[in-house]
């Protein structure tokens, strides 16, 4: 795949990361647009990427949640989208109902703004 993925990305939660593609190895930082942080706060993105397959990683150390997506780079109409699916785990999940909410799934759409 011959399409340059450097730069600023915003998904539709209006959450944005800024990768740095070397070969296959994927660095940046990501704000989030929704949650506890602040958008302000960047929280470093790490991760790979194979072809048109992506797959990163996002720590968001003190407010104590990993998510992590995995998904595809395609060209559309409007021009490159990463289609993807992410789940962000909790550390707060000791009883059921917790638990519950522990670990979220969704789907993430990213697009350069």
């Amino acid at each position: 795949m011959n399409i340059n993925l450097n730069g600023r990305w915003r998904n539709q939660y209006n959450s944005e990361m800024n990768l740095i593609i070397d070969g296959n190895n994927i660095t940046g930082t990501f704000q989030t647009g929704i949650g506890l942080p602040n958008f302000e706060e960047k929280f470093e993105v790490i991760g790979r990427l194979k072809d048109n397959v992506i797959a990163f990683m996002v720590d968001f150390g003190k407010y104590g949640s990993l998510a992590c997506w995995t998904g595809r780079v395609e060209v559309d109409d409007i021009g490159v989208v990463i289609h993807s699916m992410y789940h962000l785990s909790q550390s707060d999940g000791s009883d059921e109902e917790k638990m519950a909410k522990a670990i979220i799934t969704g789907v993430g759409t990213f697009r350069k703004p």
